[in-house]
């Protein structure tokens, strides 16, 4: 899988969109003392903290996505149901018709059915390999002479063909979410590297102004110092 940017920030999403809107207002109002500190503060980095604020509050919802996620997975996994049911229906008539271990594993696959039973991917592989082997017109006509019942490869290619696109889509789906959480990240890692260098440089800007300082406290547990510490580790 695709490997993921590393975070900057130590709050939760939630927390970094709601310092983000306490700070911007106060932000914009004391612009004129942030840019005469550091000319690196200006009408720009406030757009972009807007911007940043309204991003997060209306992007990045993957509910839904979880939601149509789990809602393929149940799919496959009633499909992997139907799959070893008509599987193991078909392996009844191979044993009466061959009666040839070699057949039964290695032609029709059951030595991978134990892996195959709870593993789309690999299901897929293990009925595309059947129906070939069912194609075959001497295999076919002996399943047939063992009373297969004549519908029973039909229903293992509908079942093959449901799980292989159900199979895709949940792919896809993992794609999206792998898509929306890098975006996340990286938003995240902006607004929080605006905000530190806000909340850093305040200390200085009014450090003579208490109460102004405190409007600028990036953290606001007590203890956050340890908490940061024990994140920075962990990272």
């Amino acid at each position: 899988m695709e490997e993921l940017p590393k975070s900057h920030y130590y709050l939760t999403y939630d927390e970094i969109i709601t310092k983000a809107q306490m700070i911007q207002p106060n932000f914009a109002a004391d612009l004129a003392q942030f840019a005469a500190y550091d000319s690196w503060f200006t009408a720009k980095v406030n757009a972009q903290l807007l911007q940043g604020i309204h991003r997060g509050m209306n992007d990045f919802s993957d509910a839904s996505l979880d939601q149509a996620m789990q809602q393929t997975k149940n799919m496959i996994d009633l499909q992997l149901a139907e799959a070893r049911h008509s599987y193991e229906k078909l392996n009844y008539y191979v044993d009466i018709a061959f009666k040839d271990a070699t057949m039964t594993n290695e032609t029709f696959g059951y030595s991978d059915f134990t892996i195959a039973r709870s593993w789309a991917k690999k299901m897929i592989s293990l009925l595309a390999q059947v129906l070939a082997a069912i194609s075959q017109e001497d295999n076919k006509a002996r399943l047939l002479s063992a009373y297969m019942p004549p519908e029973l490869p039909l229903e293992l290619s509908t079942i093959a063909s449901a799980l292989a696109a159900d199979y895709g889509e949940l792919k896809k789906l993992k794609r999206q979410q792998v898509m929306i959480t890098r975006e996340r990240i990286e938003l995240l890692n902006s607004l929080w590297d605006i905000l530190s260098k806000i909340c850093d440089d305040a200390k200085i800007i009014f450090a003579n102004d208490p109460a102004r300082l405190a409007i600028y406290e990036l953290y606001d547990l007590e203890g956050t110092d340890m908490d940061q510490a024990e994140l920075e580790e962990n990272k």
